[in-house]
């Protein structure tokens, strides 16, 4: 058998990744020398973790910074000419390492000041830059530091030369194909290593807050790749404190805020626990199903019945037939309904900004509770590993590449029947073992193109009714028709399961949609859904199971983030929030209404439902209307002045506080920590 000879100039580059991946370990390990302090007993087991995941993150940054090194090499590889630019090419990896040292020690130093890694908003500091200059030059050996990275630099100079020169200290005869051979080899082996896990999505930033933990979070990360995640969020912090106060007031009193402020913008509310025999144990199923919006169910669409098993269930329990999603994609609903705040950023999704990865959960309250998650694809999706990981106390995940059987259905994982029969065996067999109560969020996303239908299927049967009756009723196609009805059909499947088992009896389902759906032509809704855009918020929210005696139908405007506040409502066990969600269930003198924003669109909508009006404002362009009448499109405003100038601070007022609340609701303010 031939030897494998593998070149120098490979041989080099490798050692340059080595080389720094060694490096940003030994100063993650002075990280946490340094800052021990921070570290309780409590997380030591999770620090084999922590080294885990930072080293996929160290290695990452060594790639990114070998590349330039790595295309050098292999231009020299083939053109000799090339060689004589070592020197220039070692002086630029001078200036490259030194400035990751800088990196590494303004980290330090800015965590020492705040304890926070260093993240892109560092810049701002730029805008002072003489202040700034002046504050370091006061507080920090700046004169040792400069030295440190001009050696730094100095040495990084003499280590990449050599590994050039070594790199073709001896001509190798290698053909061209054998050298392009070498190259595709080491380009797979860089993006692998970048890529980070074996996964449908690659390493993210979420990776690394695996823990409700804020220290263990900080040590996971890398000061380098922290800097580039956060760079497109900390140019887009959006909140405005002074438009905060400017509606406090209006906001405030909607809340049902306990001690007004405006000037420290309070927004706190502690519930406190009904008596002790008025408290529930109740187990709790949050049902997230991908987008089942109100038009497109069998309430609706009672003639093609594309959800009878929703409809029927609706009738045994309490369903709330005005309730709205603050807007209309599912990384955003998760986001809205795990704490309690509107997704209101214009970039990107909540769930993908490191920036306010920290929130409070008020599901945490139930310490004696037993936490899971369960989705069929991967909680990479979105990002929404670090909202939930880090700020649900103990949650057990369960997502690919976890389940006992694993049928991957398409894109979205495994399908929604297989989730659902995993998610009752799970629950079933914990509990047993725990003997304790457990809250539970169940995820969906078969409903969602490409509209898979798996061979598994528990009988299901397709029904054709024709596109042009499809469109008429809200689907895009008959195969979305179908899809929903296949939705449709494993929550009824997941019923029957959980029906038999011993918890039954005493929990608490929750299904909502986690958004509505557009839909052009929608002949079963009134005309002015469609054209004010509601079909793609109202969605049905249903509270069914053992725990509910007596069904109700709920005609009060409700919305999405008061999932969680109607919840601990129920079991009646207390705790605080500063977010916008309210148990409007338990609490009828709270005012009715939900926000509305329309992300997707330009300029962003931002309105307020309120039972049959709708205030709507898009770029100034306002109105006030009764959008389920026949003169929809009719701005009643200066009819109803009083209203008009009420919903319009209630729109604008929650969309403001929405936003500050995003980057001022963080965890580690809790009072129960």
């Amino acid at each position: 058998m031939k030897k494998v000879v593998v070149p120098r100039w490979i041989k080099s580059y490798a050692s340059f990744i080595l080389a720094n991946w060694l490096f940003f370990t030994l100063m993650r390990l002075i990280f946490l020398f340094v800052f021990r302090a921070a570290l309780v007993p409590q997380a030591y087991h999770e620090l084999w973790k922590t080294f885990y995941l930072g080293a996929k993150f160290d290695a990452r940054l060594a790639c990114a910074l070998a590349i330039p090194l790595g295309l050098y090499l292999t231009v020299c590889a083939f053109w000799k000419g090339a060689r004589y630019i070592k020197k220039g090419v070692s002086a630029l990896y001078g200036l490259l390492e030194a400035a990751v040292l800088l990196v590494y020690f303004a980290d330090f130093a800015h965590y020492a000041y705040i304890s926070m890694r260093i993240n892109y908003s560092i810049f701002k500091y730029s805008e002072n830059p003489l202040i700034s200059l002046q504050m370091a030059w006061e507080t920090y050996p700046l004169v040792w530091a400069v030295l440190g990275l001009l050696l730094w630099g100095i040495l990084a100079y003499f280590f990449v030369k050599k590994l050039c020169v070594r790199a073709f200290a001896q001509e190798e005869s290698f053909r061209w194909k054998g050298k392009l051979g070498w190259f595709f080899i080491g380009l797979i082996a860089t993006g692998a290593l970048m890529f980070g896990q074996i996964s449908q999505y690659p390493l993210r930033w979420s990776n690394a807050y695996h823990s409700t933990n804020n220290f263990i979070c900080n040590l996971t990360l890398n000061p380098g790749m922290n800097l580039f995640d956060t760079a497109r969020f900390a140019k887009n912090v959006s909140f405005d404190r002074e438009k905060t106060q400017a509606y406090y007031d209006e906001v405030s009193k909607f809340l049902g805020v306990d001690n007004p402020d405006k000037e420290t913008l309070n927004f706190m509310r502690t519930v406190p626990a009904k008596p002790k025999a008025q408290q529930k144990d109740y187990n709790v199923i949050v049902i997230f199903m991908e987008s089942l919006a109100w038009n497109k169910t069998s309430m609706t669409n009672p003639d093609i019945d594309p959800t009878p098993f929703i409809n029927a269930l609706s009738k045994r329990a309490v369903l709330f037939n005005h309730f709205f999603t603050p807007t209309s994609a599912t990384a955003r609903a998760v986001f809205a309904t795990v704490t309690s705040i509107p997704d209101v950023t214009s970039f990107k999704t909540s769930s993908r900004n490191p920036l306010i990865v920290d929130q409070h959960v008020i599901a945490n309250a139930l310490t004696d509770y037993e936490k899971y998650y369960f989705i069929g694809g991967s909680s990479s999706w979105g990002n929404i590993r670090g909202i939930l990981e880090h700020n649900i106390t103990d949650i057990n995940m369960y997502e690919e590449g976890k389940f006992q059987n694993e049928h991957r259905n398409d894109v979205w994982g495994i399908s929604d029947l297989d989730l659902f029969r995993e998610a009752d065996r799970i629950l079933t067999e914990d509990q047993q073992k725990h003997k304790k109560p457990f809250f539970a969020f169940v995820q969906t996303a078969g409903y969602h193109r490409p509209y898979t239908i798996p061979k598994d299927n528990a009988g299901f049967q397709l029904k054709d009714i024709g596109e042009d009756l499809a469109h008429k009723r809200s689907f895009v196609s008959v195969a979305e028709y179908n899809s929903l009805r296949f939705s449709d059909h494993a929550l009824q499947e997941f019923f029957k399961l959980a029906e038999k088992e011993p918890w039954w009896d005493n929990t608490l389902v929750v299904i909502f949609g986690d958004h509505g759906l557009s839909a052009p032509q929608s002949e079963n809704m009134p005309r002015g859904y469609v054209e004010h855009n509601l079909i793609n918020h109202q969605v049905p929210l249903i509270l069914a199971g053992g725990a509910i005696k007596e069904p109700k139908v709920i005609t009060r405007t409700a919305s999405q983030v008061d999932v969680l506040p109607i919840i601990m409502g129920i079991l009646g066990r207390p705790y605080f929030t500063r977010a916008i969600g309210r148990d409007v269930l338990g609490h009828n003198e709270y005012p009715q209404g939900a926000l509305i924003y329309g992300w997707a669109n330009e300029p962003h909508p931002i309105g307020f439902v309120e039972g049959e009006y709708f205030y709507n404002n898009k770029g100034g362009q306002e109105g006030l209307y009764k959008y389920a009448q026949d003169s929809y499109n009719e701005d009643i405003s200066k009819k109803e002045p009083a209203r008009f100038e009420r919903m319009k601070k209630l729109a604008l007022g929650l969309y403001e506080t929405s936003q500050y609340l995003e980057y001022n609701n963080k965890k580690r303010d809790e009072q129960d920590d």
